[in-house]
């Protein structure tokens, strides 16, 4: 988790046409962002560079000219090592630079002239008041401008909260250089060595070989314009939204409502509850069943909970179903029936995937059937969502779903005047408000037995289905059902098509096996010739052995050696005869 608040890998260079830098102060712009303006120079990217302040708070008149070129010129030095140019200088008075319509206006039209897609300032939590005031500024700026401009916040004085590291290591040394430059401000302080430390503390979360980094806060106008205030909340509401929480009390609460029947397989419904991982929940059970539910503890693990509903009478699985949301106080609601249950980490991936994807208003995981003995089956509902899916039929077991309790608050309730299906109409009022995110993974797991028949209905037809589409079907937008036609005109007209290339596939391999049977045999036929033929050989090759050693015998006998004058003469005479 730590790297939702640092980064752990680092860029080398960040993307854009045209960089506009704002510096408060001769300085500022090498000290905060001099590594991206020698990467963007390197990759032929143009960099204008302005100097907002004179930088002479508190020198008199006298002084203040000679001061103010001395640190323009040193400016201008350390450009020419960084390479962009030369710096424009705005010449505003130190500490004097005000967060004003006027200077907003100012940055605005100096952003457009220059045509900058990506603008450089100082981060709003520095500690000077003119690095605040320009940073604050600039922001302004881009966020009333949009389309496509970046900003880009750097740090000096302050180290800030970075969504984003440049890797400098080939170029702390020429930055180095550059801010050696700034004799004026070294000799009151060794800020090029503060900065330079400042970099290398930088690449504590960064491989080995990264030596020097800047820190950037990278921002879209568009996440600006949505919420202006984005930069300046508190930092436990900003770790709060990322999901790091500190206690329990930061944590939304998750509300299980269980309708009951009081059967005995509660039990272990409620033991998957006590097993959850993630910290605050709320446990409501309630009495379908009426007269004679078991009593129930106040607490399910380290959670409260409590049964509610009639004592006298059994409650449809609708009714029972709305007397749950009504009493649920949970940020976020399940629904879990008192024969199913949930693996431990159940409810924490759920919440985990709505606090990362907060335009979501509900959540859904994939869920296993189990069999009465608890083993679990070949069938499991993990599709992906699409609306058509939803509006054809129900693939979501209750539990596999967790929903924001803004769904409630608009109004979603359970419909009950339907027997069955109520879920499914359920989710077909909450896909109207929002759409689901699917997380995969089995986490739930589904009892499939007699009086589970809703999901093993294997046709789109009946009564209850009947009431689901006619009541929904002047109810879904033109545009789902249009794609829903599509999707049954495809899939009608492809059918035939992909029928027939099976069935040919199918007489290919028939033939490929055919002629793999026929290759087989004949590679048989010829290993049984070959085994033949070498063994044909070996006979051969020990006549041929035998005959060489009785020639060998024969050779070295005594009469050999005396009849070989005879043999020499007689070879001459045969000669002799041949060439008359």
């Amino acid at each position: 988790m730590e790297n939702l608040l640092i980064p752990y890998q680092a860029t080398t260079h960040f993307p854009c046409t045209r960089a506009l830098v704002f510096a408060p102060h001769p300085d500022d712009e090498v000290f905060g962002c001099g590594g991206a303006i020698m990467r963007h120079i390197e990759q032929g990217i143009p960099v204008t560079v302005i100097i907002v302040s004179d930088g002479a708070y508190g020198l008199g008149t006298e002084k203040s000219t000679d001061y103010i070129l001395q640190r323009q010129q040193e400016c201008t030095a350390a450009a020419k090592i960084l390479g962009y140019g030369t710096p424009i200088f705005w010449n505003y008075p130190d500490r004097n630079v005000g967060y004003n319509e006027r200077f907003i206006q100012a940055i605005s039209a100096a952003i457009r002239d220059n045509g900058a897609d990506l603008v450089y300032a100082p981060s709003v939590f520095e500690m000077h008041p003119d690095h605040r005031v320009i940073g604050m500024a600039v922001m302004e700026a881009v966020r009333r401008l949009g389309n496509t401009v970046q900003i880009a916040l750097y740090e000096v004085g302050i180290p800030l909260h970075p969504n984003q590291l440049l890797d400098i290591s080939d170029l702390a040394e020429r930055k180095a250089a550059a801010m050696a430059c700034f004799v004026s401000q070294n000799a009151k302080q060794r800020y090029d060595l503060h900065i330079a430390a400042l970099n290398r503390y930088r690449t504590y979360t960064l491989p080995a070989q990264v030596t020097a980094a800047e820190a950037y806060i990278r921002l879209a106008a568009e996440e600006l314009l949505l919420d202006p205030l984005k930069l300046y909340q508190s930092e436990h509401s900003r770790q709060k939204k990322l999901g790091l929480v500190l206690n329990d009390r930061d944590m939304p609460l998750v509300s299980i409502i269980i309708r009951s029947m009081g059967r005995a397989t509660l039990s272990d419904t409620l033991d998957s509850v006590a097993l959850q991982t993630y910290a605050k929940i709320e446990v409501i059970i309630v009495n379908a069943k009426g007269a004679g539910h078991p009593p129930i503890d106040d607490w399910c693990g380290n959670f409260p909970q409590q049964m509610i509903g009639e004592e006298d009478h059994p409650l449809h699985r609708s009714r029972a179903g709305n007397v749950g949301l009504k009493a649920a106080n949970g940020d976020y609601v399940l629904f879990l029936d008192d024969d199913d249950w949930l693996a431990p980490n159940h409810i924490a991936k759920l919440n985990d995937a709505l606090t990362h994807h907060p335009s979501y208003l509900v959540a859904y995981t994939g869920i296993a059937c189990i069999d009465e003995a608890k083993q679990i089956t070949t069938h499991t509902f993990e599709q992906p969502f699409h609306h058509e899916l939803l509006m054809a039929s129900n693939f979501l077991p209750i539990h596999a779903v967790l929903f924001s309790r803004a769904i409630i608050e608009c109004g979603c309730m359970m419909d009950e005047t339907l027997d069955y299906y109520e879920d499914w109409d359920f989710w077909l009022q909450l896909s109207l408000l929002s759409d689901f995110f699917f997380t995969p993974g089995i986490s739930g797991y589904y009892r499939m037995h007699q009086s589970s028949n809703v999901h093993q209905q294997k046709t789109f037809s009946g009564a209850a289905y009947a009431r689901i589409y006619e009541k929904w079907r002047n109810r879904w937008p033109i545009e789902r059902l249009s794609k829903l036609m599509n999707i049954y005109w495809q899939r009608h007209i492809t059918l035939p098509v992909l029928e027939q290339q099976l069935a040919n596939a199918r007489t290919e391999l028939s033939n490929t096996h055919m002629q793999l049977s026929n290759n087989q045999a004949h590679l048989m036929d010829t290993q049984t010739k070959l085994t033949r033929c070498e063994a044909q050989l070996t006979d051969i090759q020990i006549q041929f052995a035998h005959n060489q050693n009785q020639l060998n015998l024969m050779r070295t006998s005594r009469s050999w050696r005396i009849t070989a004058p005879l043999r020499n003469i007689n070879l001459i005479i045969r000669n002799l005869l041949t060439r008359s």
